[in-house]
């Protein structure tokens, strides 16, 4: 009878996927730890309600420190500054400089400064000094105004006159009363009777905190300082539960790694290497014949035969859609180029045909920036095999070629001098780079200016180039058209924009430079 339950009992875990086997064996095993944890974690609990407790006590008193130390500080400065006010012939300079110096103090407020039994002497800007009696009681009167907002300080004298009236906003005591490097997880109160100012509410409690809460007394007993925090410290008992868990990984990978050596790593491996002879354009997978207790193995081998044949069949599908895509990619841009030449010849007949010399420049002009359009496209469409951009040292000297010859008369003798580096854009970019140096060298032609230069070198941040480009007609004092000039200056400015660069000019030299998104090679 044992014999058979024990064999149908093996024949039900045989039929477990291997991660449930896992998850049962596992669990069994760390059992033990996990109660050695819970308890670990109940007697840690218990051991730091007295340290947190401590804890909070000290936190508080510091804080509470803070505050009647910022408080004697505006006492004695209010005083000092008060009889300072009294005494001095000119009360009121005398005033301004010390609540200049109580506005620039670590705890920043407003103040209202009164010489003894003379009234208001001088307050901070926008402060509306609350009203109170001239006299009372020799000493400090601490108050919490009603919307909770503000404290208010009333400096009295030895004699019982009012001195100062001193108010701190809530932001100011709150940034008071914070120990840089403590947690933030706390809530802190100012409490007077009543009224409550809520320094600060980030406490968060949860299951697994506890709380406390503690109370000092500040500003000569006149209001009370609450806190409630709930802070985990790292003791011995922390520092076991923290061990018990790698001791509990440990547990579980030594275990584990037995148990998957035996049922997974090893067949894993005879597929893996099936997996890796396998090479792209094979018709099939040779998987080895696979004696393992997961039946997951085995479906993983049919799987990675079903994908390479899945994967073969789309390989070919791809293959020929990437030549198609390349073909009519390459026509689109070859007819775009012939389009444009056509265009650039008819201009070219229009212009030798035109009534008067205004006209045909006109027709030379729009040519030359259809030119540098046509350009673009032929060093695209020449570069397309290897998909690099467009070659912008090829595509400046054709371009500078093409605008030597259709350069005007008055024009012919000027110059083009090419220092061009071996870089790579993109269509867009090539084709902004081409209009900008068009434009260029036309302002150039039409301002009779002896040479344009040209050079393109590395820039300063990666993935980038310096387009320079020099010529007198750039300088500040050469003459020119300035309907022209505006013109001109208003089109380079908006090319710089397309390129997403700043254009700098030195209108001393004559130059032009910005910086250009090039293709980086890998």
């Amino acid at each position: 009878m044992n014999g058979k339950d024990q064999g149908w009992l093996g024949a039900r875990f045989a039929r477990m996927s291997t991660g449930l086997k896992m998850l049962l064996i596992l669990s069994a095993a760390l059992l033990p730890l996990g109660i050695l944890a819970v308890w670990a974690s109940v007697h840690s609990a218990q051991e730091k309600n007295a340290q947190r407790r401590d804890e909070l006590l000290a936190r508080l008193e510091i804080k509470a420190q803070r505050l009647d130390a910022a408080f004697s500080r505006a006492v004695l400065t209010i005083g000092t500054a008060s009889t300072a006010i009294s005494s001095a012939p000119n009360s009121r300079a005398v005033c301004e400089n010390t609540l200049r110096r109580l506005e620039r103090g670590p705890v920043q407020g407003r103040y209202a400064l009164y010489a003894a039994g003379a009234g208001l002497g001088c307050a901070s800007e926008g402060f509306v000094v609350p009203g109170a009696s001239l006299r009372a009681r020799p000493g400090m009167r601490a108050e919490v105004t009603p919307d909770g907002k503000a404290l208010r300080l009333w400096v009295f004298g030895e004699s019982g006159a009012l001195e100062g009236i001193t108010e701190f906003d809530r932001q100011a005591l709150t940034a008071l009363t914070y120990i840089p490097g403590t947690t933030r997880n706390f809530d802190l109160d100012l409490v007077q009777g009543g009224r409550t100012m809520v320094l600060r509410r980030e406490f968060e409690d949860g299951p697994l905190i506890r709380s406390y809460q503690g109370g000092e007394r500040v500003a000569g007993g006149q209001m009370q300082l609450r806190m409630t925090l709930g802070v985990q410290r790292l003791g011995t008992v922390d520092f076991l539960m923290i061990v018990l868990p790698v001791l509990m990984w440990l547990a579980a990978a030594i275990i584990g790694w037995l148990i998957l050596q035996r049922l997974l790593l090893r067949p894993l491996a005879m597929v893996q290497r099936a997996v890796s002879a396998y090479r792209p354009g094979d018709r099939d997978i040779a998987l080895p014949n696979i004696a393992s207790p997961a039946r997951e193995i085995g479906d993983l081998g049919t799987a990675f035969d079903e994908v390479v044949q899945t994967v073969s069949r789309h390989e070919a599908e791809l293959e020929a859609a990437v030549d198609r895509q390349t073909r009519l990619v390459r026509e689109v841009h070859h007819r775009v180029k012939n389009n444009l030449q056509v265009v650039a010849s008819l201009l070219n007949l229009h212009a030798r045909g035109a009534a008067n010399e205004q006209v045909a420049a006109a027709y030379a002009s729009i040519q030359r920036r259809v030119d540098a359009l046509a350009v673009v496209h032929r060093n695209h469409y020449a570069e397309l095999e290897e998909n690099r951009g467009v070659s912008l040292k090829s595509l400046i000297s054709e371009l500078a070629a093409n605008l030597r010859a259709t350069a005007p008369s008055a024009a012919s003798a000027m110059t083009i001098r090419l220092d061009l580096g071996a870089y790579y854009a993109s269509q867009d970019v090539a084709v902004s780079v081409a209009f900008l140096v068009t434009e260029i060298a036309e302002h150039a032609m039409l301002c009779g200016a002896g040479s344009v230069a040209i050079a393109l070198d590395q820039g300063e941040a990666p993935g980038t180039a310096m387009l320079i480009l020099e010529s007198d007609s750039l300088r500040r004092d050469t003459p020119c058209e300035e309907s022209l000039t505006d013109r001109f200056q208003r089109i380079v400015t908006g090319l710089s924009r397309q390129l997403r660069s700043t254009l700098s000019r030195d209108e001393t030299e004559g130059r032009y430079s910005l910086a250009i998104a090039i293709i980086e090679k890998g």
